[in-house]
């Protein structure tokens, strides 16, 4: 496989999975978050603490890891092709 279609695959194996990375936060996010309970306990001396995550879904935290490496594999693919556009410098050691 040459170098420019290796390079066409890349970007849109990232771009699809920017794509459902999105469509899996969006639909994380408008799922409603339940707590498991829908009333008080007048009586009970517990008190709701809410721990890391409480507020978000698991398919909303799901979301937010695929579009975070999808954004990561653009990112690396950027960089990588704006260091494949740069001129070559002359090796300052090779002058001395």
């Amino acid at each position: 496989m040459s170098e420019r279609t290796r390079s066409i695959v890349a970007w849109t194996v990232a771009g699809i999975v920017i794509a459902a990375g999105a469509v899996v936060l969006i639909v994380g996010l408008l799922t409603p978050v339940t707590f498991g309970w829908f009333a008080y306990q007048p009586l009970a001396d517990a008190m709701f603490v809410p721990g890391a995550g409480v507020f978000l879904s698991p398919v909303t935290i799901i979301g937010w890891v695929i579009l975070t490496i999808g954004l990561l594999a653009v990112a690396f693919l950027a960089g990588r092709r704006t260091a494949r556009g740069r001129p070559k410098r002359p090796n300052s050691d090779s002058a001395i």
